[in-house]
């Protein structure tokens, strides 16, 4: 009888999760090294703003066909810019959080951010000149006062140095008499609300005028520039870091009076593009003092290519309603002569806050949602706070200084805070993404919806010439795919995919804690084909 042949005996690879074996032999393929952007963060949550606001949001939003995240932006630092310094929330004694927001939304150039911008804060702008209008008569005719006061003062000292021995006592006392006349004349400072593009001086000297309140909001992300070093290179931070949470300002110039600000209350509200984001966020010292970490960011989607041509304008009853609203707060505040209005919490919004900055402290943990982004995190239990207060008074614009914040206003602004993390972690990845992943992220995306498992360079570059139109464009990408271990050369010169990368891609998660599922005897091919919303 004879006997059977041996059996095949196939070698034993250790168990190991981060490997992949490979499908047409080689050595194993480890985990790549993540390249794909993080989920595009949520949809701004226009629900929670009253219909006059939500209202108004949704129709610049689809006037201007762009993603209401942007006039949700605007529409937060227009609010802030009514309020800041005004309003106080209280959620437990000897804590007071002030109102007042710094907000950058990030959007590409043509992305349509000047409209969205001029339209929401024109009510600004009309109560600035309501109130001008309110002082000025006033204002010139004090300054004409006391010019001609001075003048009479000049003339009284000129006396005394030609009086008479005898007479001279009196007449000094009468010069002193008209000095003091004229400087008791007071010349009213025109009101300003607004600012755009200002030095962090000139921004402090505002702000001294203007009883420590000022809103900087702009269409452009100037002020970053200028914070970057544009006329300094040791730009003076005070206005913004002292500005955001309220803390006291002196200022000591020579050859100008002191100024002294006891609470100052700025508002930013800005609109930048990408390359300013990643300037702003990559500079060491910016960074390092807490600036950056100050900031909200919103991520509008670009609506570009889906946009409709003939959208219809903002309705007249829609927008006259904003107008309204946003002018009577701006100039009731801004006329408030009383002590910043405090706002407490009812007890189930007590509960909500409580619950809710237990949570933010259990993912700043290793591991957590927020490790990463601690110095931004650290600060998002205030910011909430904050975005009650705005959301309160939204809800309440004619009485809400005089009301507690509901458990309804504070599940809405935990909501919104949320949000905006989601928001953050996007713009936190603008900051430091290598330039370089762009076009390695979409060429992977390309290779995986395309099944180009197996290719060479010149496969490659024939397949996007016009989106990699140099070899070196090509050779670039390969690299940074290679170095990640998304794609690998073997010795006949052809690249491989590694064999999970569509699995991997999609997922964002090339570091998995589900062991059992993370080895895999070959490439997944349960999707094949391109998506028709395929972009390169």
């Amino acid at each position: 009888m004879t006997s059977p042949p041996p059996a095949t005996i196939q070698p034993i690879r250790p168990h190991n999760p981060t490997l992949t074996p490979p499908v047409n032999g080689g050595p194993m393929w480890e985990l790549p090294v993540p390249l794909t952007s993080p989920a595009p963060p949520p949809p701004f949550p226009i629900e929670v703003f009253p219909d006059w606001l939500a209202d108004m949001v949704r129709a610049v939003a689809t006037f201007t066909q762009t993603d209401p995240a942007m006039a949700g932006a605007v529409a937060l630092a227009v609010l802030s810019a009514c309020a800041g310094g005004r309003l106080q929330v209280e959620p437990i004694a000897g804590w007071r959080e002030p109102v007042n927001l710094f907000l950058a939304a990030v959007a590409d150039p043509g992305e349509r951010k000047s409209p969205v911008h001029g339209t929401l804060t024109a009510p600004l702008q009309a109560a600035e000149k309501t109130l001008t209008d309110h002082i000025a008569p006033l204002a010139k005719q004090n300054a004409a006062l006391r010019e001609v006061a001075a003048r009479e003062a000049e003339q009284a000292k000129n006396t005394v140095g030609r009086a008479a021995e005898d007479k001279r006592t009196a007449a000094r006392a009468e010069a002193v008499d008209a000095i003091l006349a004229a400087d008791a004349i007071d010349v009213p400072t025109l009101p300003r609300l607004l600012c755009d593009n200002v030095t962090p001086e000139e921004l402090t000297s505002l702000m001294a005028e203007h009883g420590g309140r000022m809103a900087l909001i702009s269409p452009e992300g100037g002020v970053f520039d200028i914070l970057a070093g544009q006329y300094s290179k040791a730009p003076n931070l005070d206005p913004y870091l002292k500005g955001h949470p309220g803390e006291p300002m002196r200022v000591d110039r020579k050859g100008r009076p002191p100024e002294f600000i006891p609470a100052p209350a700025l508002t930013v509200g800005v609109m930048i593009q990408p390359t300013v984001l990643r300037k702003f966020g990559a500079d060491g010292d910016l960074a390092g003092r807490g600036l950056v970490a100050r900031f909200l960011f919103v991520i509008p989607t670009s609506l570009g290519g889906w946009r409709d041509v003939q959208a219809p304008p903002v309705p007249p009853p829609i927008a006259d309603r904003y107008t309204r609203t946003i002018h009577t707060l701006a100039t009731t505040f801004a006329t408030w002569t009383d002590d910043p209005a405090v706002i407490t919490l009812t007890g189930a919004a007590a509960a909500l806050r409580i619950a809710h900055a237990e949570r933010i402290e259990v993912q700043l943990r290793p591991g957590g949602q927020f490790h990463d982004m601690r110095e931004w995190a650290n600060k998002l239990a205030g910011t909430t706070l904050r975005l009650a207060g705005l959301l309160h008074l939204a809800h309440h614009p004619h009485d809400g200084w005089h009301r507690p914040i509901t458990a309804e206003q504070m599940a809405a602004a935990i909501h919104l805070a949320d949000v905006l993390a989601a928001h953050c972690t996007a713009a936190l990845h603008t900051i430091t993404a290598d330039p370089a992943s762009g076009p390695a992220g979409r060429t992977l995306r390309f290779l995986i919806n395309k099944q180009m498992t197996d290719f060479t360079r010149r496969d490659l570059h024939r397949s996007l010439r016009r989106q990699l139109p140099k070899t070196s464009d090509v050779a670039a990408v390969l690299d940074t795919l290679a170095a990640l271990g998304w794609i690998r050369q073997r010795p006949d010169g052809r690249h491989e995919l590694h064999p999970r990368a569509r699995e991997l891609a999609d997922s964002g998660d090339t570091v998995t804690n589900a062991i059992d599922d993370a080895f895999t005897a070959g490439q997944n091919t349960e999707h094949p084909g391109s998506s028709p919303n395929e972009r390169w």
